[in-house]
């Protein structure tokens, strides 16, 4: 059976329009309005009103379920948010690539690259004086 372009076409159509078998679960129903939750917290909703809420929209969900997926939905939220470089302060930036002048140019001899550098382990603990 040979296919022509239109029939190639009607196919990708109708695989397309196939809907999943499965039902969304609790935490992909809960992590797909998130954000109006949150919102509607910020203007001052109770969690009863959301649960009571949410409940009449035909999602029976418990209270503590609710607030674990929410917590942990606001924890993955933050955690791909410090993937993505959004660093708290500047000091974990990384530094600029040096530059081929800053590569070749000489070190002085007597500079302070090459002296030892003392470890941090490196003081001696020295006892009190005063002794009791």
């Amino acid at each position: 059976m040979k296919l022509t372009g239109a029939d190639v076409q009607r196919l990708k159509q109708g695989i397309n329009a196939l809907k999943p078998n499965r039902r969304l679960t609790l935490r992909e129903q809960i992590g797909a309005i998130y954000r109006p939750l949150m919102k509607a917290k910020g203007r001052g909703l109770t969690n009863a009103q959301l649960l009571d809420y949410l409940r009449e929209q035909g999602i029976m969900i418990s209270a503590p379920s609710l607030f674990r997926v929410l917590k942990q939905l606001a924890e993955q939220k933050a955690q791909r948010g410090m993937k993505r470089g959004s660093h708290p302060s500047r000091e974990n930036a990384k530094r600029p690539a040096p530059s081929s002048q800053e590569i070749t140019r000489p070190i002085p001899i007597g500079s302070t690259e090459t002296e030892p550098v003392p470890r941090a382990s490196s003081f001696r603990v020295r006892r009190d004086r005063d002794e009791i």
